[in-house]
């Protein structure tokens, strides 16, 4: 069964919609420009979050980026041209070499376009992973027991001892044995 244009478009309807829990252009989150101001790192990565972000939730449904769904169009657009073209050659008589020529024209423009789109928004997607990866930690930190820290330095100490290594540290099992050594 051929895939047609008609059918991409009905199963496109359901793209990446938005939860309307992201703020957008001025609105966002504290700790993502606080983050781009302290890592400094680089303007244009924040500046192209920023303009992605400026469209996040337009769109009826709203989207998270709508530059997917204007991809996602771009494409299903240029079959359907491709599509209308085969069409007039077979009903108009468009010449097969020339048909050839008008199909490569159309998926170059595609290709093309859709490879600066894709381009764009992979930067944009690094950044994201890179803001919501401190953010994870930002929020673990917090939910971290500050006693948690002494579990661990006796594990990576357990794993030393069965490793042969000698210990770095000495752990007090018993604070009243402890004032015996002394």
């Amino acid at each position: 069964m051929a895939l047609t244009t008609l059918h991409l478009l009905m199963k496109g309807e359901d793209m990446a919609v938005s939860k309307n829990n992201r703020a957008t252009g001025y609105e966002t989150n504290p700790f993502f420009l606080e983050l781009f101001r302290e890592h400094g790192g680089s303007d244009e990565r924040e500046r192209h979050w920023h303009t992605a972000m400026a469209h996040a939730g337009e769109g009826d449904p709203p989207l998270r980026f709508p530059a997917y769904e204007c991809l996602y169009r771009i494409n299903v657009c240029a079959q359907k041209l491709v599509d209308l073209l085969d069409e007039a050659s077979i009903r108009f008589g468009v010449e097969r070499e020339a048909l050839a020529y008008y199909h490569s024209l159309i998926q170059s423009v595609r290709a093309g376009a859709s490879q600066d789109i894709v381009s764009f928004m992979n930067g944009v997607e690094l950044t994201e992973a890179w803001l919501f990866e401190q953010l994870r930690r930002s929020e673990e930190t917090k939910l971290r027991d500050p006693e948690d820290v002494y579990l661990e330095v006796k594990r990576l100490e357990s794993e030393r001892a069965e490793k042969g290594l000698p210990p770095r540290l000495e752990f007090i099992e018993d604070p009243k044995s402890s004032k015996s050594r002394h």
